[in-house]
């Protein structure tokens, strides 16, 4: 008998072709939406998207070198001394654009474009970028003083960011500071080539040979001190499969909505009246519906699942865990619906069913992190996520998906079972108690 119910249910189902385009579309197209939109805030395993920034060129390189050549022609006034000339793999400007800007460490962090100060200000303003770097006027003379003569002069590099883009004005200062930090070492360098070489050398062949040294200064290599690695065995949750997961938590709880619908709806059609002339016993009927609901989340899960794998590139690689996780939510799933079904039942009217799918979905939506993700939210939300349901399901597929031990997630396996034992035993407890009075012929025992 109890196997004729799911069946008669199943196909009941079957047939509401709306609700299945809502259980079964709508979470593969909200997803779809929401990961592409978000994508940029999540991580991916070992990139990031450079940050865009606007160069800003006050100064005049011929200018500059030529005063350059100027200044120090000045140091360099001995008899027979033979003009300095600047070697062309000594040039500032290809040092800071190429060698510095053009280093593909560099290229990985900065994605720099060189405009006026009108284009970078309409830049900013327009939201096409986030940071703008201004080198003043004599920034070129200035390094040229920096690293040759023994002159120190201030270089004053303006950074102007947007204020929604604080993070990319903090990483583009962490960067060019790190540039200028290289030329005080050089500088340092330089300051005791002078002091020592003075004592044995003319100051013209002093100067003479600067460029020599500070240029195979520059060209050592640099080996990489610092080593960027993930946990093993911890996969990365980029936006695809976190949104993937977070609507599947979403949509089952319309499926709870669906079910407390179920027994009124049989109230009214007399469904139920006759299943009682027919000595059939509520309990069975309750039993009926639970399955019903548990298969209406199986196919709803799993088919999210597999339009992730297959659309969305999404790596599930732990069947088993994900059955397992599957079915645990399905009963928790279930047991919501008989108990919010035998509410609206005892209640004789919709409201309670409405209640839940118009306004407590999208509070559980919230606060269990379906919209977005808890991280950013305050600390708070790490405990309320507790209180829903879509939230213990996220985070049993979070581990799963990052293949977290059996153990590890036997937690959130004990609150989705404990939910199923509790509700489902609540419902029957409710219906029990109400059917003698509510419902004429009803048989008790």
């Amino acid at each position: 008998m109890l196997l004729k119910l799911y069946l008669k249910d199943v196909k009941v189902l079957l047939s509401d072709k709306k609700g299945l385009m809502i259980f079964i579309l709508m979470p593969m197209v909200l997803t779809t939406i929401l990961s592409f939109a978000l994508s940029g805030s999540f991580g991916e395993a070992g990139r990031m998207e450079p940050v865009r920034v606007a160069i800003v060129k006050n100064y005049d390189v011929a200018a500059e070198q030529a005063q350059f050549m100027e200044t120090a022609s000045q140091f360099i006034s001995g008899e027979g001394a033979e003009p300095m000339t600047l070697d062309e793999s000594f040039d500032m400007e290809k040092v800071f654009f190429e060698t510095f800007l053009g280093n593909d460490a560099v290229k990985a962090i900065l994605d720099p474009v060189v405009m006026t100060a009108e284009e970078a200000t309409k830049a900013l303003e327009n939201d096409t970028l986030g940071v703008v770097v201004t080198l003043p006027e004599g920034f070129i003379y200035d390094q040229y003083v920096n690293f040759i003569l023994p002159n120190r002069n201030p270089i004053d590099v303006q950074i102007t960011q947007h204020p929604d883009y604080g993070y990319s004005g903090q990483i583009v200062e962490s960067v060019f500071g790190s540039y200028f930090d290289t030329l005080n070492n050089r500088i340092i360098s330089k300051n005791v080539y002078l002091e020592v070489g003075s004592t044995y050398l003319t100051s013209e062949k002093l100067f003479a040979s600067m460029q020599d040294i500070l240029s195979e200064t520059e060209n050592e290599p640099v080996e990489n001190a610092i080593v960027l690695k993930n946990i093993p065995g911890k996969k990365v949750i980029n936006s695809f499969t976190y949104y993937a997961i977070s609507m599947m938590g979403m949509f089952i709880l319309y499926s709870a909505g669906y079910m407390g619908r179920e027994l009124l709806r049989e109230k009214k059609m007399l469904t139920l009246d006759r299943g009682v002339v027919a000595g059939i016993h509520y309990g069975r009927v309750l039993a009926g519906k639970y399955l019903m609901t548990t298969t209406l989340c199986v196919l709803q899960m799993s088919a999210l699942i597999g339009y992730a794998a297959l659309i969305l590139k999404v790596d599930w690689n732990e069947p088993v865990k994900i059955l397992v996780g599957i079915l645990f939510s399905s009963f928790a799933v279930s047991g919501v619906g008989v108990f919010i079904s035998a509410i609206t039942l005892t209640a004789d009217n919709y409201r309670v069913a409405n209640v839940f799918e118009n306004l407590l979905i999208h509070v559980f939506a919230l606060i269990g992190g379906s919209y977005i993700p808890l991280d950013v939210l305050p600390n708070l939300f790490q405990t309320l996520k507790y209180f829903a349901l879509n939230g213990i399901v996220i985070d049993l597929f979070l581990d799963t998906y990052q293949n977290a031990a059996w153990d590890a997630m036997l937690p959130e396996y004990g609150m989705l079972l404990g939910i199923a034992i509790v509700f489902t035993g609540l419902a029957a407890l409710i219906i029990r108690r109400k059917e003698v009075t509510e419902f004429e012929g009803t048989i008790t025992s």
